[in-house]
């Protein structure tokens, strides 16, 4: 068995009520499915790949040249090798890693905010088209399901 996958392109045309009801059997028999033909731009898609990638891979850059992982690399040097390194106990772990606050815009790449940001316009808008099918599949007047998460439609 396989997980559904959905072509969305499908309910413009004569398959739309083949579609709804594949969506339909999809989120009662599954829970949930793969959209395919969704109208996100590939190339959009491609692009938060690639500033993702980026981001992570400086991230994990600045993440090694951090002071706390420098310090932990140093005590595991001054240990010995793996053959006969002591177990490192009564570890602060605290005091080693730092937390950072994930909520503001990473800086590098620099188009990483406005690839993102363009990505969640996108995903909005599929969220409502996806919501939208659900309301038709539950008999519920457009815009039920929306109304429901922010009150106001928005």
């Amino acid at each position: 068995m396989a997980i559904p996958v959905i072509d969305f392109s499908k309910l413009e045309g004569k398959e739309r009520a083949e579609t709804l009801a594949r969506i339909a059997n999809g989120c009662q028999e599954w829970g949930f499915f793969q959209l395919v033909n969704h109208g996100i731009p590939v190339d959009l898609l491609e692009h938060v790949k690639k500033v993702c990638s980026e981001c992570y891979r400086l991230r994990a850059e600045g993440f090694k040249a951090s002071k706390p992982v420098q310090l932990l690399n140093k005590l595991v040097e001054e240990e010995g090798d793996a053959a006969d390194a002591k177990r490192l106990d009564n570890v602060d772990w605290e005091d080693v890693f730092l937390l950072q606050d994930d909520n503001e815009w990473p800086a590098n790449p620099p188009e990483f905010r406005e690839t993102m940001k363009e990505y969640r316009e996108e995903l909005r808008k599929l969220a409502e088209k996806v919501m939208e099918v659900m309301d038709e599949n539950l008999g519920f007047e457009k815009g039920s399901i929306r109304n429901s998460f922010s009150g106001n439609g928005e």
